[in-house]
């Protein structure tokens, strides 16, 4: 399995990408925006923990903060 992320300024143009992708019968789904900023939040703090600006105590930190708001 493949997964590709593409993001629109244009109603119109993403609207004419999602006929497209059901037409090739690829599956799709629409992100809302907070899925949309925990998806960042995520890559983030891998992005952190692969170059060692960020541990696993952080990260576990970090993510109970979040949590607690």
């Amino acid at each position: 399995m493949e997964t590709i992320i593409l993001r629109g300024e244009s109603k119109e143009d993403t609207g004419l990408l999602l006929k497209l992708a059901r037409k090739l019968n690829l599956g799709v789904r629409k992100l809302t925006l907070e899925e949309t900023e925990q998806m960042g939040m995520i890559l983030s703090i891998n992005e952190g923990i692969r170059s060692g600006l960020l541990d696993e105590d952080e990260k576990t930190e970090f993510i109970q903060n979040l949590n607690s708001k």
